[in-house]
């Protein structure tokens, strides 16, 4: 197998280049990146746009969906203006700072910390990033076999959707040689009909303008609402989007990387970056505030399964039609919307005279499965430096997730138990956001990393503000930790024990990881070194001792008893 190093970069024009190096791509003259200076151009930004789109599909996958649905039903408008400081304030900083590094150092998140840090250290990230792809594909599995069991009325069962999905997937891997731009369209398609089809309900449920404007800008907490904090957070920041959107921007590097092109490519990196969350934060307050509206203190359970059914009988039929469209857009249930429309509209025979072709819709509108593809080459080729082809990394991370994904299909097919595995998916992702933001903090504000061919390391202030949003992070998630231990947990010495031991090695991941692997490795080296010598030490003068109690031995008489009473004396 070949390492990363032994490949040569590919053109960006063609495909999303993993490997990239450090070198600027010397490739044709009409690349986005070749003609762009330090002067502002709404040309060239919209030149350069197109990544944005690439990783704002994490904040509205399936996932956001779920999150959103349970933060709406739970807390109503309550914890609007959490979800508008996730994702305008710490998602806008956290993936600035991954385009920032990608664009000037012409390398991903995943290549430095690779380069950088201790083999050790990078293959405990890869296990903690590689569990955070696997968990989302869980999620995206088992949410295309919910659209086939909708298509299909009933006659495929999720765990064999599970199956026909997972290989179906292979097939959206054509895609990527026909360019990334293909791929930018495709998803700001499906994004803006996705945004089209919730502000639809939004706007038609009767949503109080005041409510939302409470929730929006006056801060409040209420009782039972951490849970949907945290899956919120998780659902929105997600560890593996933060490597994928440092490795994507690498086509819009310019060549030659001058100070000043790259103080321009910065500008049109921060205000995409913006637009497109913007945009995500939109969809999602309009789907929270639908479910506000309509189901907020009803105690009802809803999920992703039973929220176009719950919809059509509180607001009428039509909304579960665009609730439908939002999720055909969402790569999540694209069937539905077939079924419910067909039936409204234009009856069954030409139902069954869509259902082919819709069926290859679902296959087109998995498309997140590509990012979750490049990011899982992305990871390991960067931190492990091992290079591996799109098929073989797809057939690993379906494989990993295929078996969970099957055994919760089998049994939510009779109590729908993936709604709370999904939360849980979501829970997971928050837990494991710091290792990927503070890997991020480290090799952004790097003065070695981001220094020429100019100082962009980042500043002093954004540093301090993304290092406490990381510590708040810690806290959030520990407190999240003791109160599930509380409510979830059998009372008990042992699983207090067990439990409080598993938080100690969290929190002790995290603090090695922030203090800095290199610096731990400096300063952990010479008491290493003292402690082998010490050990060498004591292994010789045990050596010693045991043979001068193996000659006693050999000395004694045993067949004699007074000679073995004076020996031991």
């Amino acid at each position: 197998m070949a390492t990363a190093d032994q490949i040569p970069a590919k053109d960006s024009s063609s495909e999303i280049d993993v490997n990239r190096t450090s070198e600027p791509d010397c490739g044709s003259s009409d690349s986005p990146s070749q003609s762009l200076d330090h002067s502002w151009s709404w040309r060239q930004f919209a030149t350069f746009c197109g990544s944005g789109l690439l990783m704002v599909a994490a904040f509205l996958d399936p996932g956001n969906l779920e999150a959103d649905i349970q933060v709406g039903a739970k807390t109503g408008f309550a914890l609007l203006w959490w979800v508008a400081l996730v994702t305008l304030i710490c998602g806008t900083s956290f993936q600035c700072l991954s385009g920032r590094l990608g664009l000037v150092t012409g390398k991903d998140l995943a290549r430095h910390c690779g380069e950088r840090w201790p083999r050790v250290t990078c293959w405990f990230l890869w296990v903690m990033l590689e569990l955070a792809i696997v968990a989302v594909d869980i999620q995206e599995t088992i949410g295309s076999a919910q659209a086939l069991f909708m298509l299909s009325n009933g006659q495929i069962p999720l765990w064999a959707g599970c199956i026909i999905v997972s290989f179906s997937a292979f097939i959206l891997l054509m895609l990527e040689r026909f360019g990334t731009r293909l791929l930018e369209a495709l998803f700001g398609s499906i994004i803006a009909l996705m945004g089209v089809s919730m502000a639809v309900n939004f706007f038609r449920s009767g949503v109080p303008a005041k409510e939302v404007a409470l929730g929006l800008f006056r801060p409040t907490l209420p009782a039972g609402s951490i849970g949907p904090a945290v899956g919120t957070l998780g659902a929105l920041v997600m560890p593996y989007n933060l490597f994928f959107h440092s490795a994507v921007v690498g086509s819009r590097r310019p060549n030659p990387p001058t100070p000043g092109s790259l103080r321009g490519v910065l500008r049109y990196l921060r205000l995409e970056t913006v637009m497109v969350l913007l945009l995500a934060f939109l969809i999602n307050m309009c789907v929270i505030c639908v479910f506000a509206q309509g189901f907020y203190g009803t105690d009802q359970e809803i999920g992703l399964l039973a929220a176009g059914d719950l919809l059509a009988d509180k607001f009428g039929q039509e909304f579960k039609v665009f609730w439908a469209v939002g999720l055909l857009a969402s790569g999540q249930a694209s069937d539905c919307l077939a079924q419910r429309g067909a039936h409204l509209c234009i009856g069954k025979p030409l139902y069954r005279a869509t259902a082919g072709p819709m069926w290859c819709a679902l296959w087109l509108l998995q498309v997140s499965t590509i990012a979750l593809t490049y990011a899982g080459q992305v990871v390991m080729s960067g931190l492990l430096m091992i290079d591996v082809k799109s098929w073989l990394r797809m057939i690993g991370t379906r494989l990993f997730a295929l078996v969970p994904a099957l055994t919760v299909a089998l049994v939510s097919q009779t109590n729908n138990s993936f709604d709370r595995l999904n939360q849980m998916l979501n829970v997971v992702q928050s837990v494991l956001l710091p290792f990927a933001i503070i890997p991020l903090i480290h090799m952004a504000g790097n003065r070695e990393v981001m220094g020429p061919p100019g100082a962009f390391a980042t500043a002093c202030w954004l540093n301090s503000f993304c290092s406490m949003v990381a510590v708040a992070l810690a806290a959030i998630n520990g407190y999240f930790l003791v109160t599930f231990r509380q409510e979830n947990l059998p009372d008990g010495t042992g699983v207090m024990v067990g439990w409080g031991f598993l938080m100690a090695a969290y929190y002790c991941a995290i603090a090695c990881i922030a203090i800095g692997p290199e610096r731990l490795d400096l300063w952990t080296t010479p008491y290493l070194h003292r402690a082998r010598g010490s050990v060498k030490k004591a292994s010789c003068a045990t050596v010693r001792v045991a043979g001068g109690v193996a000659v006693w031995v050999k000395g004694i008489n045993w067949r004699d008893p007074e000679s073995l009473l004076e020996v031991h004396i």
